[in-house]
């Protein structure tokens, strides 16, 4: 899982430090000031190199990594790897519509990544869920919630809530996790053998953990319990 958290931050961090010098170069390629962009593809060289084979090699690592994810992410890998060698072929003939081309790849990239959404709309709520599930966590006290059996957890939702809490649980969990908590994709944890409490669970569900996204965005606050609950129903006795 560690290993796995230092490649996507690899991979983060050279993006960035690619796109700095490639929209550096982008610009003085649109404004024609092409002594300049010569001297500084001179002394760019190397590290397009470095940037473009660490981006690839980590890029293909995660990409392995997340079989079965999404298609937004799957798409979004795919174009940076193919905007990467466009923009460096548009940046070294001086060819400004391969250049612009690459950047707009890059913007829409962007898009996708920060709506999770292949037509870049901002996410609303995950579909079967409900808005209208009461407080689930105020059910339990912290000692009771350590120590309730996964039986009892389910007897304190609803059938409303715990039938869109497994919907929930299917639609962003079940990949990863698997239908009973253990197929531990990319380091996924096996919530049959987890310990963490009803609340610790919330604030992963929220906030992500690892590889694992955030879902505070998606899910109201109601849901995200109702989520963290069932999952607990997922532990061993």
């Amino acid at each position: 899982m560690q290993e796995a958290v230092t490649v996507l931050h690899t991979h983060v961090l050279v993006v960035i430090l690619f796109l700095i010098l490639f929209t550096y170069k982008a610009l003085l390629l649109f404004l024609n000031e092409h002594k300049q962009l010569e001297k500084a593809k001179r002394y760019t060289k190397a590290l397009d190199i470095v940037f473009g084979t660490l981006i690839l090699v980590t890029g293909g690592y995660l990409l392995y990594l997340y079989q079965g994810m999404p298609a937004w992410l799957i798409v979004k890998m795919v174009l940076v790897l193919a905007a990467i060698p466009l923009g460096i072929v548009g940046i070294k003939r001086h060819n400004k519509k391969l250049a612009g081309a690459s950047l707009l790849l890059f913007m829409y990239v962007y898009g996708i990544a920060e709506t999770k959404s292949l037509l870049m709309l901002n996410p609303g709520p995950i579909e079967n869920a409900t808005t209208e599930m009461e407080s689930t966590a105020t059910k339990y006290n912290a000692e009771a919630t350590e120590e309730a059996k996964p039986a009892e957890m389910v007897a304190a939702l609803e059938d409303t809530q715990l039938a869109n809490a497994k919907a929930i649980y299917t639609q962003v969990c079940e990949t990863c996790h698997g239908p009973d908590g253990t197929k531990g994709l990319g380091g996924a944890a096996n919530l049959k053998e987890s310990n963490l409490s009803l609340q610790d669970r919330i604030n992963v569900v929220e906030n992500g953990r690892g590889l694992m996204p955030g879902f505070g965005g998606q899910l109201t606050e109601q849901e995200a319990e109702a989520l963290a609950a069932y999952t607990m129903t997922l532990r061993n006795d």
